[in-house]
């Protein structure tokens, strides 16, 4: 039986109150997330939401914004999560212990939701965001922090592969 997605499109609200319908949807999606919408009070906005198992895949799409979260939220998160962000169109700035990385279609970014990170959306943005359950990986000795905030992708190879395996997880998964 197909999943049932979890979704939010601002269009269902009155304009006035598309920015706050928008916040509260992000925040309670992504732990305590904040967004600011670049002083633009004209937003757009759809979320749709899979849960895949222990990974949640989402299919952004947004007018300009940027999101954040603090170091009190980070250290109040319910679940560790390592988050990806794959643009579909725009791009992401990444910004993450002391890093910046800005990644583009046909490539992609890591970070941890575990430590406070800001992730810029200057113009209209279609993503893939994966979350991945932290402990997954950490148990299996990675250096995690060494990959948070690179940019993946764009020069084919295993990051190219995983790109197209996530995308095409998330597009399988209402048949499932």
């Amino acid at each position: 039986m197909p999943q049932t997605p979890q979704t939010m499109d601002t269009s269902t609200v009155p304009p006035a109150e598309r920015v706050a319908h928008w916040r509260g949807f992000i925040g309670r999606l992504f732990q305590g997330l904040r967004s600011e919408e670049y002083g633009d009070t004209d937003f757009d906005g759809r979320a749709r939401t899979f849960q895949a198992g222990d990974l949640v895949l989402t299919r952004l799409e947004a007018t300009r914004h940027r999101v954040t979260r603090s170091p009190s939220a980070a250290r109040r998160s319910e679940l560790p999560y390592l988050k990806i962000v794959a643009p579909w169109t725009g791009c992401a700035g990444v910004e993450q212990m002391g890093r910046e990385t800005w990644v583009t279609p046909g490539q992609w970014c890591i970070y941890d939701t575990t430590d406070s990170y800001a992730v810029a959306n200057p113009e209209r943005v279609e993503h893939l965001i994966v979350m991945v359950p932290k402990p997954l990986l950490a148990e299996r000795g990675l250096d995690l922090d060494a990959l948070m905030a690179r940019r993946l992708g764009g020069s084919g190879g295993i990051s190219t592969l995983a790109l197209q395996t996530m995308r095409n997880a998330f597009a399988e998964l209402p048949s499932m």
